[in-house]
């Protein structure tokens, strides 16, 4: 519908104010007067149900052409003062009217729709119901659709048969992050016999649109005061929301860096109240904001700081367009005063001219300054009394200080060097070039060099050249040097002194390498002379433990260190003896090696290569009789638990169990048991294709923390 530049909506359509319960006619508009005929006083006291009759759909389309009606919609039939029949639709809206809950009725008239002939000069058309710019709504406790309006489809997408036929429809639109604000405020409202309640919500359409919607709810009431039903207008107001969501986040941005600004920052009007404070207001002066607001911006100021003509001059050069920058003194509010930076500047806050203050506490760059002070003093007297030679050159290579040390090592003083080249006094000629690149250096250097005294002596020194940078560029370069000439000299006696050691060490190993072999030979020449054979078996075998023995000495005085053997080639080359020694003809043995690459001092290479010349003894004698082929393998590894695993196997005929209590006694297994405990090792042994003997001990560590 749309009317003349002179006439609205509201000055044409015939409108009443009716009592709630009893539909009784409160007030009426001059639209109603005019057009119904009756006065405002015969209309007042009436009941709408009085002078209107709802109409039936068949009435109406037996009265009327089918595509002039439509089936959904609800027509009343209202009779003039002169007994014309008008027809109107009727759109109710629940308001409050002189403090009581009312309803507000608005006719809007389709007469000339059915039964008049177009004019011309009419204003406007007859408007229909779903003109009203609202979508009207109403639902009961159950949230179920009772009454849905054209613009209630147009704005969700629901068909009124769809929206009333849908169980608990309004749940399923309202927004499920919405869900509890809207029954909490429906709540609310209830329990306060609130009759109205307006709120702003999210719902989604039935094509799945989130919008955003406001909500008139007027709650409708029977007699006895209980609800019957609720009544609601609502319209989308997305856009809105979205404009004053994004006003919030920008004045949210601004707030935030506002009050994210440690200083103290506040607003003043011209004549130097407080208008607006941030966070950092509090933090330097201890005032909340609320505290300042309203209240002369002096508060601030120290006693008898505060000037009204230094203000004025400030103020006379903002409006030249210039900020004002000066120092001044605080007040917190715990009475403490302190030095601040204080910068003014013009501005405007929501369209009215203010001062912008922004007021810097200086109490802390002054004690910096006054602790760096104290910093410098100690770093002079650091400088001065350190044991060491330091010196001090600039960019171009030239002494700008050289503290006592230097002095003392060097013999220069400082004013002699000073201005000068440092490396035109103390570097040896041949040792400028690399003297060069120490200063040129970026990064801290160390070197071991020579440089001369004043004196001529020359003196080993360890060099550091330690570069100073500031904003990545090299400004200057510390020299520091330590005299090491008698530490070398020390350093030189003592290599002298452990190379003679090594020298009568490794006389040491081969002598009792050599009367070792003598023993041996002795064995040897015994048994020639003996004429028992156990005797000359034992004789053997005392032989082939004196020269396991013997092996280590000897890989320990041609091995680099004295302290360990590598034990991989000491049990190659005792095995390959043990082999040589006690092969006999007709009996081919394998003797298979595998040793991780490990180092054992001598009291564990020891025992360790007696057992293996023990067990091996064994085997060849023991171990293959009856068998034309044997093997036997000995395995050393290192073991998951940082232990050391001497495995011994053969494939022999093993140990016969009625014999096992004699072997337990016998002098092979008391002399094992005895090297297991020197090795500090576990040991077992057991009947697997042949006889195994297993033992797990530790490293020894040569030289022990």
């Amino acid at each position: 519908m749309t009317f003349s530049k002179d006439v609205s909506f509201f000055d044409k359509q015939p409108m009443f104010i009716c009592d709630q319960p009893t539909l009784s006619i409160l007030d009426a508009n001059e639209a109603a007067v005019n057009l119904l005929g009756f006065s405002k006083e015969e209309l007042l006291g009436k009941r709408v149900i009085e002078i209107a009759k709802p109409v039936s759909k068949e009435s109406i389309l037996s009265i009327f052409k089918p595509d002039k009606a439509s089936r959904k919609e609800k027509y009343w039939l209202i009779k003039n003062s002169k007994g014309k029949e008008l027809y109107f639709q009727i759109s109710v809206h629940l308001i409050t009217y002189k403090g009581k809950p009312a309803k507000f009725l608005i006719a809007h008239d389709v007469s000339g729709r059915f039964n008049s002939p177009k004019r011309k000069g009419v204003l406007s058309k007859p408007l229909s119901i779903d003109n009203f710019p609202l979508a009207e709504i109403e639902w009961d406790l159950n949230l179920n659709i009772i009454r849905w309006s054209d613009n209630a489809e147009k704005l969700f997408g629901w068909t009124e048969e769809e929206a009333i036929k849908t169980e608990r429809l309004l749940e399923k639109f309202i927004h499920p992050g919405d869900r509890k604000y809207v029954r909490d405020e429906h709540q609310k409202s209830l329990e306060g016999r609130n009759h109205q309640v307006s709120i702003i919500n999210r719902n989604i359409t039935k094509d799945g649109r989130t919008i955003y919607c406001e909500w008139y709810n007027s709650f409708l009431y029977d007699k006895d005061g209980n609800i019957i039903s609720v009544y609601s207008l609502t319209h989308d107001v997305t856009g809105r929301e979205q404009a004053m969501e994004h006003a919030k986040r920008s004045m949210r941005s601004y707030q935030d860096l506002f009050n994210s600004i440690s200083d103290a920052i506040y607003l003043l009007e011209p004549d130097g109240t407080i208008i607006e404070a941030n966070n950092g207001l509090e933090f330097t002066f201890g005032y909340t904001r609320e505290e300042v607001i309203g209240r002369h911006y002096s508060m601030l100021a120290a006693p008898g700081k505060y000037k009204e003509e230094k203000m004025e001059k400030i103020m006379s050069t903002i409006q030249e367009g210039n900020p004002s920058q000066y120092s001044g003194w605080g007040k917190k509010k715990n009475g403490e005063v302190f030095p601040s930076d204080v910068l003014v500047n013009a501005g405007n806050y929501f369209g009215s001219d203010v001062l912008i203050i922004i007021e810097r506490d200086t109490s802390d760059q002054k004690e910096y300054q006054d602790a760096l002070k104290k910093r410098e003093e100690l770093f002079s007297k650091l400088f001065n009394s350190a044991p060491i030679g330091i010196a001090l050159l600039n960019k171009h290579k030239e002494v700008e200080l050289v503290n006592e040390g230097f002095e003392h090592l060097f013999g220069w003083r400082e004013e002699e060097l000073k201005g000068r080249e440092l490396d035109d006094f103390i570097v040896p000629e041949k040792g400028h070039e690399k003297a060069a690149r120490l200063s040129e250096s970026e990064k801290v250097l160390q070197v071991t060099e020579k440089r001369i005294r004043k004196d001529g002596r020359f003196l080993e020194v360890i060099i550091y050249a330690v570069p100073v940078v500031v904003e990545s560029q090299v400004v200057g370069i510390y020299g520091i040097y330590v005299d090491i000439t008698k530490r070398q000299k020390a350093e030189a006696q003592i290599k002298e002194s452990l190379k003679e050691k090594e020298i009568l060490l490794a006389e040491i190993h081969h002598r009792v390498k050599n009367n070792l072999a003598v023993i041996t030979g002795l064995l040897e020449l015994q048994s020639y002379s003996a004429e028992d054979e156990n005797a000359k078996s034992i004789l053997a075998d005392s032989q082939m433990r004196v020269n396991s023995i013997a092996l280590v000495h000897e890989k320990l005085y041609q091995s680099e260190s004295f302290s360990e053997i590598e034990v991989g080639q000491y049990l190659q080359e005792l095995t390959d003896e043990v082999h040589r020694s006690l092969s006999t003809r007709g009996m081919e043995v394998d003797v298979h090696l595998e040793v991780d690459k490990i180092g054992l001092s001598i009291t564990q290479a020891i025992p360790t290569g007696l057992l293996v010349n023990e067990i091996m003894t064994n085997s060849f004698k023991h171990a293959f009789k009856g068998m034309e082929q044997g093997r036997i393998c000995i395995l050393l590894k290192k073991a998951d638990d940082n232990a050391l695993l001497l495995k011994i196997k053969d494939n022999g005929v093993g140990m016969p169990v009625e014999q096992e209590t004699d072997v337990k006694s016998s002098l092979g297994m008391t002399l094992i048991k005895t090297l297991a405990k020197q090795l500090g090792a576990t040991f077992s042994y057991r009947n697997e294709e042949g006889l195994v003997f297993e033992f797990k001990f530790k490293k020894e560590q040569v030289y022990p923390d």
